[in-house]
């Protein structure tokens, strides 16, 4: 029973902590993907962006993102609430924590999930399109790194300060699929734990007979 214990809660624990990890994680970057909206917004207004890059296109791609990103950063401080105070019961607690205590934050993680189901399959979705859209404008804006010539392709000191803004951009990029990935994979453990208990309660209802009346 101690060892049946010590799995349970370690993978419980495991599990919240990698999706409280990811929210943090999600909570920053959606911060950075409205602050890059805004940016890549006014350069495109003010006629900022240069050759070759499209600042018309890249001016529409950066106020999706700037959507996406007020979007994401809502929806995950509304799962992120709950998820913090699960793992913050769990830290406090520690190693002594009981199997009841453990059954009682389990049944709480599963409610949150049922309650905020739908805005996690809409961040799933929201995730993926995000990171299509600041892939998008991290190659645009790599693009500024590049000056073609007649002779060649040449690389300048102004051209290079973009750099830094295309990894940033791309990272976010990056962060956004990876969380895409990690929310379906969260959506398909609790998604089968729910249908579990569903069929558990459909079974005791036809053993009591509850559901012939």
């Amino acid at each position: 029973m101690n060892n049946l214990h010590n799995q349970a809660l370690i993978q419980f624990r495991t599990e919240i902590r990698q999706f409280y990890i990811v929210c943090i994680l999600n909570l920053i970057f959606a911060a950075l993907a409205m602050g890059f909206g805004i940016s890549f917004m006014i350069s495109a207004i003010l006629g900022l962006t240069a050759p070759p890059r499209p600042g018309m296109l890249i001016g529409a791609i950066a106020t999706v993102c700037f959507g996406l990103g007020l979007s994401w950063l809502l929806s995950t401080a509304r799962i992120f609430k709950g998820i913090k105070v699960i793992n913050h019961q769990l830290d406090a607690e520690g190693t002594s924590i009981t199997d009841d205590r453990i059954t009682c934050l389990i049944v709480r993680m599963l409610t949150h999930y049922r309650d905020n189901r739908k805005t996690i399959g809409k961040m799933i979705r929201g995730c993926t399109f995000g990171g299509i859209c600041f892939f998008s404008l991290g190659i645009g804006t790599s693009l500024e790194a590049i000056s073609i010539l007649s002779d060649g392709i040449t690389f300048t000191l102004n051209n290079l300060l973009v750099i830094p803004a295309m990894l940033l951009t791309l990272g976010i990029a990056v962060v956004s699929l990876l969380s895409s990935y990690y929310f379906s994979k969260f959506v398909k453990i609790w998604d089968r734990r729910l249908l579990e208990i569903d069929e558990s309660e459909c079974a005791l209802k036809k053993n009591l007979g509850l559901d012939e009346q």
